[in-house]
């Protein structure tokens, strides 16, 4: 289980450590945490879930704050992103499992190029291989694909994160990447050890001074251990997502 005290001792230190806001999406979110999750909503998103949220998670905005400092655009707090739910496709999604064992990546199913530029050339020279990933995105959008989720930060560009409430892979990290036809990844990590190493690697950066961003494969999957992430080199394309 990971420590909520050393969590908030370590976001103290990136406060101090960079007052000009240069981590990515520290300009947003400003390191401001807010105050622990209102037992009674706490309560109401679990009935609707219909068991105690994953671990982590749950003490984290019961102890840090509900709506956080944090990858990206920060984590939001829960009542947003429970209305965010509620508001696509319905409060009782929150209480279903979801299907998800392992990645869906859209490429692969339809057979297209590993190489990023070959990918999108054939999305503009081939009629067939662009409705394949049209009918993809159409069908993972929905039930039973958005079921027993709960939307946790925004990546940018239509991704976003979030945590599988229910199903075979509850407790886990995802990616949303269907807005950009990409498909649906797993961090393979819990909440605690993806937000950890966030805080990790914002402090390294501003004791460096290093802000500019990494050219990786599949960067949506910092933080995790999905073996798709990967550093690569500056002239190579970086690949989906």
């Amino acid at each position: 289980m990971t420590d909520m005290a050393t969590i908030s001792g370590k976001l103290g230190e990136l406060r101090a450590a960079d007052p000009d806001l240069r981590i990515f999406g520290a300009s947003g979110h400003r390191y401001e945490t807010g105050p622990a999750a209102d037992p009674a909503v706490l309560g109401r998103v679990e009935d609707l879930v219909g068991a105690r949220l994953p671990e982590d998670y749950r003490e984290f905005v019961t102890t840090v704050g509900d709506g956080a400092p944090g990858p990206y655009y920060g984590i939001k707090p829960l009542t947003l992103a429970v209305e965010s739910v509620t508001e696509v496709w319905g409060a009782a999604t929150l209480g279903a499992d979801s299907p998800l064992t392992g990645d869906v990546d859209f490429t692969e199913l339809l057979g297209g190029p590993e190489d990023w530029e070959a990918h999108a050339a054939r999305l503009d020279d081939d009629p067939a291989y662009a409705a394949g990933f049209d009918r993809l995105q159409e069908t993972y959008l929905f039930e039973p694909w958005c079921n027993g989720r709960l939307p946790i930060a925004d990546y940018g560009c239509g991704d976003w994160l979030f945590l599988v409430l229910r199903g075979p892979r509850r407790g886990t990290m995802w990616v949303d990447c269907l807005s950009s036809a990409s498909g649906l990844y797993c961090l393979e990590v819990g909440f605690g050890t993806w937000y950890t190493r966030w805080l990790d690697d914002a402090l390294d950066r501003t004791a460096r001074g290093d802000f500019a961003p990494e050219n990786a494969a599949y960067s949506v999957l910092r933080y995790g251990d999905n073996p798709r992430y990967r550093l690569v080199e500056p002239e190579r394309p970086i690949g989906l997502a």
